[in-house]
């Protein structure tokens, strides 16, 4: 692996080698590397939890952000400290009961947009969480897009931690001055793939195939359908989270090498005969490994906590 500048490099020959030759040190070795830097970032959230008793997590589209949230909660317990989850996409209002905003750009709804959101309800229940008192919080059901209120009590006590993931987790607009109060974690793909012919693979593009697996998975969303929504994702990035990202005190690279070796043995057939539509998302390298990735056994190795369980379940 070649190190560049705060991103890491990975070739083709390289993934593909250690799959067929070593899975289960594969799977270790990268699962180590995710672990480590979740460690180091607990250390610091538990440092200022007495000063800070909220912690943000952002990051762009299928960062891994609910899992991530969810394992620093587990490090920081074990280190004595209790942790609340609150996932932002419970905030999402019920599909119709509101007028969708528009991105014109791509002809799509913008889902990306804040506007998605209840978002009276979620500034109203975080200023209410840092003053101590109790919030009913919704869920959001992604598979009828639906909002059901009041499903779950939350309440911050003394020396308590609130975790908020969300990809409007650092946008003022929500957080008002919550900032103060906050250690705000980065999560991102920091990496790219390089195939034989140095064609590059960026990291927007290895998060696109986590998000294809996902959708098609759990949401109900065929590959073509996050195809065809994937510039007005981009598009959501650069307006709602890029602008924010220099807040982070911390950032996390949440890309394991070896799940281009698990998601492309799936997402290969699909994307087969779609090499236009990649083009129009800026995903056309995507059909330079398309049957060019070694599949792996990785079912015995891969952890109960990994970040792929996201994407793949």
């Amino acid at each position: 692996r070649k190190k560049g500048l705060a991103m890491a490099e990975y070739t083709l020959k390289y993934i593909n080698h250690r799959a067929e030759c070593d899975a289960e040190a594969f799977v270790n070795d990268c699962e180590e590397h995710y672990h480590r830097q979740l460690h180091l970032v607990a250390d610091q959230i538990a440092a200022n939890c007495k000063r800070k008793p909220v912690v943000l997590l952002n990051g762009p589209s299928s960062s891994g952000k609910t899992t991530t949230n969810d394992r620093l909660g587990r490090i920081l317990e074990l280190a004595g400290i209790h942790t609340h989850m609150i996932s932002m996409d419970d905030y999402y209002r019920t599909s119709g009961t509101y007028d969708i905003p528009f991105d014109e750009e791509n002809g799509v709804n913008d889902l990306e947009s804040p506007e998605c959101m209840d978002l009276d309800l979620l500034r109203d229940h975080l200023t209410r969480l840092v003053a101590g008192e109790e919030i009913m919080v919704p869920r959001f059901d992604f598979e009828t897009r639906t909002s059901h209120r009041n499903d779950r009590a939350v309440q911050l006590h003394k020396d308590e931690i609130v975790m908020i993931e969300g990809i409007h987790a650092f946008n003022p607009v929500i957080m008002g001055d919550l900032e103060k109060h906050a250690t705000s974690v980065y999560l991102s793909v920091a990496s790219v793939l390089l195939t034989d012919h140095n064609v590059r693979v960026e990291p927007h593009m290895l998060r696109f195939l986590r998000r294809a697996m996902r959708d098609s998975l759990f949401r109900s969303s065929p590959v073509e359908h996050t195809l065809k929504q994937w510039n007005s994702v981009r598009r959501g990035e650069r307006l709602y989270i890029s602008p924010y990202r220099g807040q982070a005190d911390l950032t996390v690279d949440t890309y394991l090498p070896y799940e281009t070796n698990i998601l492309m043995q799936y997402l290969s057939e699909k994307l087969q005969g779609e090499e236009k539509m990649l083009e129009q998302a800026d995903l056309a390298p995507l059909s330079a490994i398309l049957d060019k990735v070694s599949p792996i056994d990785y079912k015995p190795y891969m952890p109960e906590d990994s970040v792929l369980h996201e994407f793949i379940g």
